[in-house]
Order: structure tokens, then C-alpha cells, then sequence
């Protein structure tokens, strides 16, 4: 194993834990200036031109920017918190990062810039051999990285088969088709499956939180919302309690064989 949880009782983890929660949120804020300096272009689909919408002034660091400092804090900290001194809690750091931006992009605009895909997909392939080359904790065969990426991409692709031929429009963003075959190659096969279900289950809360909302408010508004987020937080809880999962699922499955 190449990784160890760190020691609560060693005072230098508090301080590399600080460290690490201050260079996260340095990072977040900078994310936003990053988000506000990218061409107009990458945040439209490919037939379309920029609106106002996409011009100038897109985000700004208020309310939403401490929120997601203090998430990216929390989640750069658990990665310490579970993996250590390694370069596993560096690789989810760069992962959270790259996942922020998307997050931010199609939860504004609907979109998941390429170039943003294509980073991950750097990194997921960097990660996903460093981790067959020393834990083995998500890729443990040279191929589950290659196998991993293409169900998690084909896995959408084949729900918008479905959705056109059932409902003839696209159910799923191409954004999240090209998103997964990323996260497929950080998971492998058949981990990236159990990524897909969590997403599934995150959506699901998310829904059930806006039925509720809608009785109360009397909200008349359109319940339409992005899925790259919840792929996003899907991964990150994956990465982040990779051990809790399988521990509930070993007790799911326990239950129903008996």
C-alpha cells in the first residue's frame, strides 16, 4: 500500500492540513477569475454564438464563491484526511479542481467546456496509472482504465439512444458523455458503474428537494437542471469514501443473499 491515513496525533498533519484548506480556497478564487477570463466561446455548444449571457462579468466571488471555497476546502482536507502524504491526495486535488470548474460551468450555462474534459481526462489517465502502478485501491488490471472509460461514456451514449428512439429528443449532454469517459478512466471497470448509480442517487435527493420546495413556494418554475453536477459530487464522495461504499454495498448485498 502507498498511501496511509494521516496521524491526528502528529501536530505537523494539522499543519499540512491547514495548508492544504488555504492553497483550496486561494485555488477556488482564482477558479472564478479563470471562469470569467475563458473565451465567450467555450461556453456555448458548438452551433451557437456568445449571448450576453456569456460575455463580460460571468461569476462573481459573493455568496456562491465562499460556499464553494468551503466545499473545495473540505474536500482537498478529506483527501489528506484518507490518503496521506501520496500522490493520491494530490490527484484529487487537481481531480476536485477540474470537477469545480465543470460543476460551475453547466450549473450557469448548461455547458462542460472541451477543454475542461480534456484536462480531466489527462489527469484521470495520470491517476488511474499511478494508482494500478502502486495501491491498486480503483484500477487493479491495465485495462480497466480503457474499460472504464468506454461504459461510462457508452453507458449515456445509450441512454440518448434510448431517449431519441423513445422520446425522440437527446437525454443526456454530450457535455456528460465526454465528462464520463474521463471519470470512467479515474474508476475503471466496474467501479465506474457504482459512480453512475451514486449520481443516480444524487440527482434523485436533488429532485425530491425540489418537489418539496415547489409545494411550499408554489414554485411554477420548470424543474430542468444539469446532470454533470451530481457526476461530479458522485466522484468525488467515490474517491473520497471509496472504503465506506463498498463496505455498504458488501452489507447491501449480504442482506439480500441472506
Amino acid at each position: 500500500m502507498s498511501y496511509s491515513p494521516i496521524d491526528f496525533s502528529d501536530v505537523k498533519s494539522y499543519i499540512f492540513l491547514a495548508i492544504i484548506a488555504v492553497i483550496a480556497v486561494v485555488a477556488c478564487f482564482f477558479g472564478y477569475k479563470l471562469l470569467n477570463a475563458i473565451p465567450a466561446k467555450w461556453l456555448c455548444d458548438y452551433d451557437e454564438e456568445p449571448d450576453e449571457a456569456v460575455l463580460g462579468i460571468r461569476y462573481t466571488y459573493k455568496k456562491s464563491g465562499i460556499l464553494s471555497s468551503a466545499l473545495f476546502a473540505v474536500i482537498s482536507a478529506g483527501g489528506f484526511i484518507a490518503y496521506g502524504y501520496s500522490l493520491y491526495t494530490i490527484f484529487i486535488f487537481l481531480i476536485g479542481y477540474i470537477l469545480l470548474l465543470i460543476t460551475l460551468s453547466d450549473g450557469k450555462f448548461t455547458i462542460i467546456p472541451d477543454q475542461f474534459v480534456i484536462a480531466l481526462a489527462v489527469v484521470a489517465l495520470g491517476f488511474g496509472i499511478y494508482d494500478l502502478m502502486t495501491g491498486q485501491i480503483f484500477i487493479k488490471q491495465w485495462w480497466s482504465i480503457l474499460l472504464g472509460a468506454a461504459c461510462g461514456g457508452g453507458t449515456l451514449l445509450l441512454i440518448n439512444f434510448i431517449s431519441i428512439l423513445v422520446f425522440k429528443r437527446i437525454g443526456m449532454g454530450f457535455g456528460d458523455v465526454k465528462m464520463m469517459f474521463a471519470i470512467g478512466a479515474i474508476f475503471g471497470f466496474p467501479r465506474v458503474f457504482i459512480v453512475l448509480l451514486t449520481s443516480v442517487i444524487v440527482a434523485f435527493v436533488y429532485v425530491v428537494f425540489l418537489v418539496i420546495k415547489k409545494v411550499f413556494t408554489k414554485d411554477e418554475e420548470v424543474m430542468y437542471f444539469p446532470f454533470g453536477p451530481f457526476i461530479c459530487v458522485a466522484s468525488v464522495c467515490n474517491l473520497l469514501f471509496v472504503n465506506q461504499i463498498d463496505t455498504l454495498i458488501s452489507m447491501y448485498i449480504n442482506l439480500i443473499t441472506g
